[in-house]
């Protein structure tokens, strides 16, 4: 049974600054994408061309299990296997992947399935299975999964471009103020984004560093390329905004991008290597796809890679998802976003935010556009079980699974970012917004925590759920709870919620609950 879409939340009024976007004659908001149609509804969409041919290149990812980056023999063996059968195979220690390219025929007789390509009505075209894979011994002997099997599902990357909220009026909102006149800028940490969309040159970037008064980007960013990871598509804006909300935060902190083609075959590579080159301890990561129409091979392979990033004590943040309760569409019943459903990263949704006269905080709503069928993703997983930080919160509707998000920052797009992108002053919002505020704070606080001889925030859901089930013992506290609005399919409540998690951040009562729970160890 579907969900039904929640009430509609009454606009109460319009942002200071999206009336100054109107006076100064900037763009509106672009409408939310919706879902793109699974890879099932393709495949019944198109028409299929037969067999991929030898000109087809497929790039596998095959995972490996936990136990086997210590033992390198078996792993040569399972190379030498994809090698004589006609594929290009390559691992490298400590990765978490053997990687192989090749002709779609091969592949296809390696794993037993069968390969077909397809073209759209558009003309476009992709190729994909919808047979299970089987993998030859010596490679189930290392490997448990392999992605790459279609180039159709591409991320998305969940943002929408459109005055907004200028760098100094984030960090008065969210109370970053007194952290940044203290002197943390996040100096000594490095943010790192996964991204599919292109950044061909720094002039987005510097123009909205100069107009604010930021430092400038060339002496703290570094784009990473490979060609085994894919072409990006073309700028989308996703990059930009990414980089500019968490420069106004932590205008000292280090940027790295990873550029991916948007394929799962690919991104996962760039991914690995991101988690082996350890740059810098968090992500922020504004992609994601309908959980249950990310393979189950895709979802492991990135769930393993994710694992290391944990044991090397990372910070990773993602976007829960722009579609509300249905990230899947509002034809099919409510789903997540991969990988916000993991258990083993923090998922941020979005708020609709509301300036005092001051220009302080007053208030926040769940995000929710139903004529957009926008809003803050939320919900239930529908593969991972509810992790033990979670027990306290636990929600009848999310029936013992992962419930998401876990924190929530300001995503609505009429109440949203300034950024420059193309040369031009815009407005931006979606929950890809939020999470470089999270990320971006996080990297101001682990410069204080340092500062104090303690370790740095690392997995930070333990301690964002231990903050969250003792409020009342903190003042300031950490989080503001949001308690009014929906996601389409949840309501805002107080306390921990389907739509906005514990809500968005107080970052000086967040910053003296993170001090105080590493010297307790969260007791």
């Amino acid at each position: 049974m579907k969900i039904p879409v929640a009430l509609l939340v009454a606009v109460l009024g319009l942002s200071a600054c999206q009336g100054a976007a109107e006076q100064t004659g900037r763009t509106t908001p672009f409408p939310i994408a919706k879902p793109p149609p699974t890879l099932a509804q393709a495949i019944a969409r198109a028409a299929d061309l037969g067999p991929a041919g030898s000109s087809t290149t497929v790039s596998l990812d095959f995972g490996l299990k936990a136990d086997q980056p210590a033992a390198p023999a078996p792993i040569e063996r399972a190379v030498a296997t994809l090698d004589d059968a006609g594929l290009s195979g390559s691992w490298r220690t400590p990765s978490s992947l053997i990687t192989a390219d090749g002709p779609a025929p091969a592949a296809a007789a390696l794993l037993h399935v069968r390969i077909e390509t397809y073209r759209m009505a558009s003309g476009s075209t992709f190729y994909a299975t919808i047979d299970s894979p089987t993998l030859p011994a010596t490679l189930a002997a290392v490997a448990s999964d392999v992605s790459g099997l279609d180039n159709y599902r591409r991320s998305r990357s969940y943002a929408i471009r459109a005055g907004g909220l200028t760098p100094a009026d984030v960090v008065t909102y969210y109370n970053l103020k007194p952290l940044r006149d203290a002197g943390l800028d996040g100096a000594g940490q490095t943010i790192l984004f996964p991204e599919i969309d292109d950044l061909p040159n720094l002039s987005d970037v510097e123009k909205f560093a100069s107009e604010f008064g930021l430092p400038p980007f060339a002496p703290i960013l570094t784009v990473k390329r490979d060609a085994s990871w894919g072409t990006p598509m073309k700028p989308e804006g996703e990059t930009v905004l990414d980089l500019e909300i968490a420069h106004a935060i932590a205008p000292g902190a280090k940027l790295v991008v990873y550029l991916a083609a948007g394929d799962f075959g690919h991104s996962d590579r760039a991914f690995d290597q991101m988690v082996t080159d350890h740059l810098g301890s968090i992500i922020s990561e504004s992609l994601g796809s309908c959980e249950p129409d990310t393979p189950g091979g895709a979802r492991n392979v990135y769930a393993t890679i994710q694992d290391r990033a944990i044991a090397r004590h990372m910070s990773h943040f993602v976007a829960s998802g722009d579609n509300g309760a249905f990230t899947c569409g509002l034809d099919q019943d409510p789903a997540g976003s991969f990988p916000s459903t993991l258990p083993t990263v923090t998922a941020v949704g979005g708020t609709s935010v509301f300036e005092s006269e001051q220009g302080v905080y007053f208030k926040e709503y769940a995000w929710s556009s139903p004529l957009d069928q926008a809003g803050s993703g939320g919900g239930a997983s529908a593969f991972y079980s509810e992790p033990d930080y979670q027990k306290n919160e636990t929600s009848a509707l999310g029936h013992g699974e992962r419930q998401v998000p876990d924190v929530a920052a300001d995503g609505d797009p009429s109440t949203g970012f300034h950024i420059v992108f193309q040369g031009r002053d815009a407005q931006v919002g979606g929950t890809s917004a939020a999470t470089p505020v999270w990320a971006a704070t996080i990297a101001l606080i682990n410069q204080d925590v340092k500062k104090k001889g303690l370790r740095e925030v690392g997995f930070a859901n333990p301690a964002l759920y231990w903050m969250g089930d003792n409020l009342p013992k903190f003042n300031p506290k950490p989080f503001h709870d949001v308690t009014s609005g929906n996601n389409l399919g949840y309501i805002a409540a107080p306390g921990w919620d389907f739509a906005t998690g514990w809500g968005s951040m107080d970052a000086v009562g967040l910053d003296a609950a993170w001090a105080r729970y590493l010297k307790t160890g969260g007791g």
